[in-house]
């Protein structure tokens, strides 16, 4: 029939894949909670504490390689793996920068 419209979606429509959604919201996630941390230890205390100091790269560690496991399972599934290894790679970054910067007070420990 010409001009019935039907509801629902559109078949010719690809359906949007949500990776570089949760990619991005991961990073935003792991990159927040590390910051979050960091703040909270200076709000609470004078002087940071070299715990809290220590702790800081680590969330930002452990967030690489959960974006790695993402990485390899969404390889394994067959699905877009290259938004997750590029969020592994950010992380990375992220990692080396939050170590250099509190590299310092390290070393003076």
């Amino acid at each position: 029939m010409i001009g019935v419209m039907t509801s629902g979606p559109d078949p010719h429509q690809p359906t949007p894949d949500p990776t570089v959604r949760q990619a991005v919201v991961y990073v935003a996630t792991v990159m927040g909670l590390a910051v979050a941390f960091i703040a909270a230890g200076g709000l609470i205390y004078d002087t940071v504490p070299l715990e809290i100091v220590i702790v800081f790269p680590l969330i930002v560690f452990a967030g690489t390689v959960g974006a790695g496991w993402w990485t390899y399972r969404t390889w394994q599934a067959g699905g877009r793996w290259q938004v997750w290894q590029g969020a592994t790679w950010f992380l990375v970054a992220m990692f080396l920068v939050t170590l250099g910067s509190t590299g310092g007070a390290l070393l003076d420990a």
